[in-house]
C-alpha cells in the first residue's frame, strides 16, 4: 500500500530511466546553444530524438507484460544510446560543441549503455532459468492491489 512518503512503483523509480531522462535533458540543453545553421539544426533534431527515445523505450519495455519484451525494449534503448553518442561525436567533430560538453555527454552515454547491458543480462538470466515457463510480471509489481478497481482484479 502506498502512503505518505511512499511512492507507487513505476518505471519512474528505475535508475536507468532516471539516468536516461538526465541524458535527454542534457542533450536538449546542449542543442539550444548550437549554431542556427541548417546542418546544426538537422543534427540537433536527430540527437534530441535519439536521446529522448532511450527513456521512452525503457518505460515502454517496463510496461510490457513479459520479461522478453522488456529485454527487447532495453536493447532498442541501448541502440538509441549508441545513436545519440554517434550524433554527439559528429557535433564535436564539426566544432559545434565544446570538447568538455561532448566529453560529459559521451561519459553519460557510456554509463547508460553499461547499465542497460547489465539489466539486459539480468533479464536474459531470468529467461534462461525459466526454461520454457511463461514469465509474466504481476500487476502487484507496479501498483498495490488495493489501488486496482475490483472490476480489473
Amino acid at each position: 500500500m502506498t502512503g505518505p512518503g511512499r511512492q507507487a512503483y513505476s518505471y519512474r523509480n528505475l535508475a536507468l530511466w532516471q539516468r536516461a531522462q538526465e541524458l535527454a535533458l542534457g542533450v536538449i540543453k546542449m542543442s539550444e546553444s548550437l549554431p542556427k545553421s541548417e546542418a546544426a539544426r538537422s543534427i540537433a533534431r536527430q540527437v534530441v530524438s535519439s536521446s529522448g527515445s532511450v527513456a521512452a523505450n525503457i518505460a515502454e519495455g517496463h510496461g510490457r507484460y513479459s520479461v522478453a519484451a522488456y529485454r527487447n525494449h532495453l536493447s532498442i534503448a541501448r541502440g538509441s544510446t549508441a545513436e545519440t553518442d554517434s550524433w554527439l561525436d559528429l557535433l564535436a567533430r564539426a566544432g559545434y560543441i565544446a570538447p568538455d560538453i561532448a566529453d560529459g555527454l559521451h561519459r553519460d552515454c557510456r554509463i547508460l549503455m553499461a547499465g542497460l547491458t547489465r539489466q539486459m543480462r539480468t533479464l536474459e538470466a531470468r529467461l534462461a532459468s525459466a526454461k520454457g515457463t511463461v514469465l509474466r510480471e504481476g500487476v502487484a509489481e507496479y501498483v498495490e492491489m488495493s489501488e486496482i478497481p475490483d472490476s480489473l482484479q
